[in-house]
């Protein structure tokens, strides 16, 4: 069993994926590396919330005691996995704020919050983000911070101090709601502008970039929620559509993708590697981490292609 290694922390998981058997089992081959941040638990039932034409961020945060982030605007939803430390967060609405323990995830709606340092400890925070400028300034840190919320007891603005940035990774997802096969709704024919993904309590979110070499392929599988981001390379899901087994969705360095629980292939394209950057939803409380043909739980190797697909496409 690999260990999950803490934030800013590097795994070298370098080799051949394979070794899973059974009847329709269809292993992944190919060589790959990883890198894990750490993971959290989900404390409530929560949604995650992305739309065409904006921005998906993942990142890594240090926070250092007396750090704060002051008041910021989140545009979408804002996921934070605390994985060391407690992080305060205080929020507009409610007029509340409350601690947050290393192991444990909060999900904010749109909307302003402020984050801070109160202990003698520093805080390490994965987070994931959505909804945000196309192009725009990184989350947290860049730009001003907003005047304070109407609520009592609530602080003036203050800039942002005593946080820095480990990993950041950012994408658009608008190439994945040009192609998805959900891409139009199937009683109306409008195009989907957005994508839910359901947090389940008692689960775990995680962030982990895994490096794709040349000729790699998941085989068919199925994967819990996940928003990914494709820093490097290539990369192309084949599926059942139009009765061919063909390409639904391909994607290059900068895209992002919004991913349900589903089955599909996937594969590098071309001759350089792909680097995929999940920050991943809904595995199974204190399993081991996701990594192919490991984790049964996230990542379901025993699943036959569509019937016209056949086992591996390499």
């Amino acid at each position: 069993m690999r260990k999950l290694l803490g934030l800013f922390s590097v795994c070298a998981l370098v080799g051949v994926a394979a070794g899973v058997t059974g009847a329709g089992a269809t292993p992944p081959t190919g060589q790959f590396s990883a890198q894990e941040y750490g993971r959290a638990q989900q404390s409530d039932n929560a949604k995650v919330v992305a739309h065409t034409g904006k921005d998906v961020d993942s990142s890594t945060y240090s926070l250092a005691p007396g750090a704060d982030t002051g008041w910021r605007t989140g545009p979408g939803t804002t996921v934070l996995a605390v994985t060391k430390g407690t992080l305060k967060v205080s929020q507009a609405e409610g007029c509340a704020s409350r601690d947050v323990p290393a192991g444990k995830v909060t999900v904010l709606p749109p909307g302003q919050f402020r984050l801070q340092n109160g202990g003698q400890d520093p805080v390490e925070l994965l987070a994931n983000f959505t909804d945000l400028p196309h192009g725009g300034a990184a989350p947290l840190v860049d730009g001003p911070a907003d005047a304070a919320p109407a609520c009592a007891g609530f602080a003036a603005t203050a800039a942002a101090n005593g946080i820095s940035v480990g990993k950041s990774f950012r994408g658009d997802p608008t190439p994945y709601f040009k192609q998805a096969p959900t891409a139009h709704d199937e009683h109306t024919g409008a195009a989907v502008t957005s994508k839910e993904l359901a947090l389940e309590a008692g689960k775990d979110a995680f962030m982990v970039t895994v490096t794709l070499q040349p000729g790699f392929s998941t085989g068919w599988f199925t994967h819990t929620p996940h928003v990914a981001i494709l820093t490097k390379g290539a990369w192309a899901f084949y599926g059942d559509k139009d009765g061919k087994c063909q390409v639904v969705e391909e994607y290059h360095a900068g895209d992002a993708w919004i991913h349900p629980v589903h089955r599909h292939l996937g594969t590098v394209v071309g001759n350089e590697p792909a680097e995929i950057t999940l920050f991943g939803f809904n595995l199974k409380h204190g399993d081991p981490p996701p990594v192919f043909g490991s984790n049964a739980d996230h990542l379901d190797f025993f699943q036959a292609p569509p019937a016209d697909c056949p086992t591996q496409l390499r």
